[in-house]
């Protein structure tokens, strides 16, 4: 069996709804038994891709933003948000954008953005008179920036599947989170004072000087949390595993000292923590099976092949991978996606000049934008859950904000400052 026929088959079996972890699974074993290998291969790679240290962190982080997030910390970040943008028209919009920013230093899943930002978020802007549409839109596209704003658990999967510094990989994914940001927050500035769209564009809520610290003192203990995480590996003092750590330790002592959650609660989450990361360890775990089958047939040297005899063109060359990228995420979750494509496209990138944590964040960002692609992004379903909205009005509503997430992907492809530029200065 070749390699194509392992990728046609891995492709029928999820056409016909078998889940992403057994498809890969599945294919791999018959391209081994077709092919004499040995069946103890596959108990063998399975369990060693999982003994690196680095896949500690994936399990803390979950469970650190999970606690965060059921202690009331994103009524919290939503409220600093408030104090800093919510008085400028279409200040609930620019607050979503913000609030997503935020949460994104904590969990770094899009998912959870979209359930935990969205649930406050989308009720709130329906009731102050935004377009349920655009309401659903903006969350779901500021969710995106909880995948690229370190902690972020696709930083972690590329990491784990290439050795790339995760630490380099964090700092790298600053600066285009922060840009991605303030890119969607142009987009509701344009609105509100556009002659077409600003009579959708809600007038913004002005707090009271006072009001306004309270929030900021209330929530400063949140933002602390990305400042450990973040600071702890910029500075060397801790790894990126023993970041996770310290942020499991400080969301469990916060949320108890301010009694948002008691003992028992605190076990109930570690309980549902575990069935999330056990999903995520069964899709590893075939990821780096097919991904050593990969490799065995040479299929990054082939794609290189492929590429060059397309054109030598760079500018062209990065244009046609995004649009494969685009493509995949919008039928593949951008987890395991990641984890199959990094090995291959890693080897690929760096021979057209990237450098590695450039092409973590270029990689990790295109794929993330597939989250909230129609037909299968799987955060415009989280959105049509919340809000009721049917998946074709909000996929119609988020069309502009997908358009400007690509401006901003295309920015950091083509820009390596945008991705190198903080990873140097710490050196």
């Amino acid at each position: 069996m070749s390699a194509g026929v392992m990728f046609l088959l891995f492709f029928l079996l999820m056409i016909i709804g078998i889940p992403i972890a057994f498809s890969l699974g599945l294919c791999s074993m018959a391209y081994i038994l077709a092919n004499g290998m040995t069946l103890s291969m596959i108990a063998q790679k399975m369990t060693t891709s999982l003994e690196s240290f680095v896949y500690v962190a994936l399990p803390l982080f979950i469970l650190a933003g999970d606690i965060m997030n059921t202690g009331g910390i994103t009524l919290r970040l939503v409220n600093v948000s408030k104090a800093f943008v919510g008085r400028f028209k279409g200040g609930l919009a620019y607050v979503n954008v913000l609030a997503s920013m935020l949460f994104g230093g904590i969990q770094g899943l899009a998912s959870a953005d979209t359930v935990a930002i969205g649930g406050l978020m989308i009720p709130a802007m329906r009731r102050e008179g935004y377009e349920e549409g655009f309401s659903c839109a903006i969350t779901v596209a500021s969710s995106c920036i909880g995948s690229i704003i370190p902690p972020s658990f696709l930083f972690i999967c590329f990491g784990a599947a290439t050795a790339v510094s995760i630490g380099d990989i964090f700092m790298a994914g600053i600066f285009p989170g922060i840009l991605l940001g303030m890119a969607q927050m142009a987009y509701v500035f344009y609105l509100g004072f556009s002659k077409r769209h600003r009579g959708k564009i809600p007038e913004g809520e002005h707090l009271t000087l006072r009001q306004a610290l309270r929030y900021i003192w209330q929530g400063l203990p949140c933002v602390v949390l990305p400042i450990i995480i973040i600071g702890g590996i910029c500075t060397g003092i801790v790894t990126t595993t023993e970041s996770a750590v310290l942020a499991v330790v400080y969301a469990i002592v916060y949320c108890l000292v301010v009694r948002e959650l008691t003992l028992k609660e605190i076990a109930k989450i570690m309980f549902e923590s575990v069935q999330t990361v056990g999903s995520c360890m069964i899709i590893l775990c075939t990821c780096s099976l097919f991904g050593y089958i990969l490799t065995a047939e040479k299929i990054p040297q082939k794609v290189i092949a492929i590429l060059l005899s397309i054109t030598d063109n760079y500018v062209i060359l990065i244009l046609i991978i995004t649009l494969f990228l685009l493509l995949v995420g919008t039928f593949m979750d951008a987890t395991p996606a990641t984890l199959i494509l990094a090995p291959i496209l890693l080897p690929v990138l760096t021979d057209l000049g990237m450098e590695p944590v450039h092409v973590a964040v270029y990689t990790c960002f295109a794929l993330v934008i597939g989250l909230i692609t129609p037909p299968v992004g799987s955060c415009l379903y989280l959105a049509s859950g919340i809000s009721g909205l049917s998946i074709e009005k909000i996929s119609k509503a988020v069309l502009p904000l997908i358009l400007v997430n690509t401006v901003v992907l295309l920015l950091v492809a083509y820009v390596p400052f945008l991705t190198t530029w903080i990873p140097s200065l710490i050196g």
